[in-house]
């Protein structure tokens, strides 16, 4: 593999956008291609980015240009029919989350990543924020003991998306869980060391996206009869280990300020994301410690993230974002719609 890994990117919306691409960039390769449906928008970034060639069918990309590497940046329901061929076609393939559609979709791709002998990696980016890995540091210690309980929280106060057919299950299969839950969850699960799921009991409705005068505040982005997924949606997730995880997740909340973050409950101490604090008793006395790190950046988080990417690539690192922790974040996802549609707790697939 020489040091240079040949990239491929596949959508050029706004994943490749604000993240894979300027993340590659960051990290000094420059990607052999770059393929989406409107070339227009990929002739845009081909040369923002000095990417020599553009092609409106992936397929013919990957065939053409052999990449050793894929990043898959497209809606969340057409992620299962590109990570599949190219994987068949000898690349390596990092995907936007949430993965797939359903935890059937996501056991078939590590399948085929396993029978090609090739990596694939959710592409799970607050794991890579400084304040999630100050408090992983602290989780690995082992000083917050037995954590037997978690929040994982991503409520905006008006964020719907305005951009992209993140509105319609027929492209996206869901909404704001699908869109930002997943990443709370995500990290939830990580930092919780992956505890098997086994019940979910969830409610999800749809509060604003299907209003006029919302879709109009937000530049008319969408149209609010067609709006067809939960834009809220909140989840209580037991585990088999007897731990809990509360997910609550939306796109548009009345609430002071937006809110993204993980608590966990240890039995020697708890700890907060957003704000990166640990909280614990000293000689008796409760004390709050404030960790010293440096402040969020989307920009170096996905820089971090990619240079990660092309380590696994090149053989030089397993990644970080686990098979089997992708696997649960989809199994809790899965019961958790299930459970909402059927106004019932619902069992975790095995």
């Amino acid at each position: 593999m020489p040091d240079a890994p040949r990239i491929a990117v596949i959508g050029a919306g706004w994943a490749a956008r604000i993240a894979h691409l300027p993340a590659y960039t960051a990290n000094s390769v420059t990607p052999v291609a770059i393929a989406d449906l409107n070339t227009a928008v990929a002739d845009v970034e081909a040369k923002k980015h000095h990417i020599p060639a553009v092609y409106a069918d992936w397929r013919e990309m990957i065939a053409k240009e052999k990449p050793d590497a894929v990043s898959v940046c497209v809606p969340n329901v057409y992620h299962r029919e590109l990570v599949l061929g190219a994987l068949a076609a000898g690349a390596h393939v990092l995907c936007e989350k949430p993965i797939a559609t359903s935890i059937a979709e996501a056991k078939e791709m590590f399948a085929a990543a396993n029978a090609a002998g090739k990596h694939l990696m959710a592409a799970q980016n607050w794991r890579w924020n400084e304040n999630s890995r100050a408090i992983r540091r602290i989780v690995d210690s082992g000083d917050m003991g037995d954590v037997y309980y978690g929040e994982a929280t991503a409520l905006r106060r008006l964020g719907i998306p305005t951009w992209g057919l993140f509105h319609y299950k027929q492209h996206s299969h869901g909404g704001a869980m699908l869109d930002v839950g997943v990443h709370m969850l995500d990290l939830a699960i990580y930092l919780m060391d992956n505890p098997r799921p086994v019940r979910v009991s969830a409610q999800m409705a749809t509060k604003f996206g299907q209003r006029p005068e919302i879709a109009k505040q937000l530049r008319n982005a969408w149209d609010p009869t067609k709006f067809d997924v939960e834009d809220f949606a909140v989840a209580l997730v037991h585990f088999e280990n007897g731990a809990s995880l509360l997910l609550r997740t939306s796109w548009a909340t009345h609430i002071e300020a937006e809110q993204f973050s993980v608590r966990l409950c240890g039995t020697e101490a708890g700890a907060t994301t957003i704000p990166p604090v640990v909280y614990r008793n000293h000689a008796g006395i409760p004390v709050d410690e404030k960790l010293r790190v440096p402040p969020a950046d989307w920009t170096a988080s996905y820089t971090r993230e990619i240079a990660h990417w092309l380590r696994v690539v090149r053989g030089e690192e397993q990644p970080m974002v686990k098979a089997e922790e992708t696997l649960n974040v989809q199994r809790i996802i899965d019961a958790a719609y299930r459970s909402a549609a059927e106004g019932r707790d619902a069992a975790v697939e095995a």
